[in-house]
């Protein structure tokens, strides 16, 4: 029986100077049409206007708590909104991101008419500075799994077949257990800052004992230049140290451990590859394999790669191991000077095309949409509207499967 005192939902969302993006995040979550929720902020030292935002808001929404303290990270945050919840239910938000108004309503129906012990959507990753957005969906069959040995823990971590997370370990599109949730934060490095949500979410699924997967996404991630996940911290190293450890010892407490730990080992890669980009500048993805397809005729005239991600460096060493680089002129890129370190190879800003003697421009990305992007801005500033311009989808051919 719901006890009529507590509210069903506690909504947690950590804060750290997110005054730009806070008051979209609060509007999207106090208008939810699912209305018996709490919603705790957790405001970790900001140093901006956030806590006055925060402040603002209890003012008008009863349903609001704010807990100020100290600066800690965003799993002591967490930790410190659970410990203040009231309800038997538990949702995330991060304070940079928004929730479309049914999300809550749809993700408890599911949950409390399967008695499932974590209900998991999708989520939709925006792109601010492409003006693009992607909907990203667990690797399952949507609906209640209940044999989770079989069905969920083969491919959690990591599925070999996806090449790709069987289960996204983002908490904020979750709905979790309070008592399972409780369990898992009284054994979590606090320390872990990057792969703190798996650190959180799988320890908690070896705790289940039924998943329903939800094949619909409400919950906005912003993605921004920038942004933690993209930036370098000197603190990478030992946080792959404390991530493997706190996951690896979850796993060995397992009925089944070498399930997990192959698919361990290939997660690591993933943040080792993160971790050697932001740190050093060693882009890994860029010595993967591709497949071109651009007519031969192409390479029989003066041309020009535009495009110095790891899709261009393979095109670029594909082009040289079978002979076809004596005609290249220029090799452009408009972030040509944050690719020299990572590159390793003469690269060029996109304004030497202007006036230059040249045939064909190869567009050497992976996306079509980021291709006529590109070809949009090099005839916009190079005056170059006779000259022909070719992208063709590259295959890649992702390595460590």
């Amino acid at each position: 029986m719901k006890d009529n005192n507590c509210p069903m939902l506690s909504v947690i969302i950590p804060i750290y100077n997110s005054e730009k993006y806070l008051e979209k995040c609060l509007e999207s979550v106090v208008n939810q049409t699912f209305t018996d929720m709490e919603i705790i902020l957790v405001n970790d030292g900001s140093t901006d206007h956030s806590l006055d935002i925060c402040n603002s808001y209890q003012k008008k929404d009863t349903r609001i708590k704010v807990i100020s303290k100290e600066n800690g990270g965003l799993i002591r945050a967490r930790k410190t909104g659970l410990s203040a919840a009231a309800g038997k239910r538990i949702g995330f938000v991060d304070s940079d991101d928004w929730i479309e108004p049914e999300m809550y309503e749809v993700l408890l129906r599911h949950m409390e008419e399967t008695g499932c012990d974590m209900i998991s959507s999708g989520i939709t990753r925006d792109y601010q500075d492409e003006n693009r957005s992607v909907d990203l969906f667990d690797h399952y069959e949507e609906g209640c799994c209940t044999d989770l040995t079989a069905e969920i823990y083969p491919t959690m971590l990591f599925d070999f077949q996806q090449n790709d997370f069987g289960l996204y370990c983002t908490l904020v599109n979750k709905v979790f257990k309070k008592e399972i949730l409780e369990e898992v934060y009284a054994n979590i490095q606090e320390e872990v800052f990057y792969g703190e949500d798996a650190l959180t979410c799988y320890p908690y699924c070896l705790l289940c004992r039924s998943i329903f997967i939800l094949h619909q996404s409400f919950y906005h991630y912003n993605i921004r230049s920038g942004s933690m996940c993209s930036s370098a911290d000197q603190r990478l190293a030992q946080n792959s140290y404390l991530l493997y450890d706190g996951l690896r010892n979850a796993f060995l407490k397992a009925d089944t451990p070498f399930i997990f730990m192959r698919q361990l080992q290939r997660y690591m890669i993933n943040i080792e590859r993160h971790c050697l980009k932001r740190l050093y500048h060693i882009e890994l993805s860029a010595w993967d394999q591709w497949k071109f397809f651009y007519p031969e005729r192409v390479f029989e005239k003066k041309y020009v790669i535009y495009g110095a991600g790891a899709c261009g460096q393979a095109l670029y060493r594909f082009l040289c191991q079978n002979g076809k680089e004596k005609n290249m002129v220029y090799w452009v890129d408009k972030h040509a000077k944050d690719k020299i370190e990572e590159c390793a190879y003469p690269i060029s800003f996109p304004d030497v095309l202007r006036g230059t003697e040249w045939e064909i421009l190869l567009i050497a990305v992976e996306r079509e949409s980021l291709a006529r992007q590109i070809e949009d801005e090099i005839r916009a500033s190079c005056s170059v509207e006779d000259r022909e311009m070719i992208w063709c989808e590259p295959e890649h051919i992702v390595p460590y499967k």
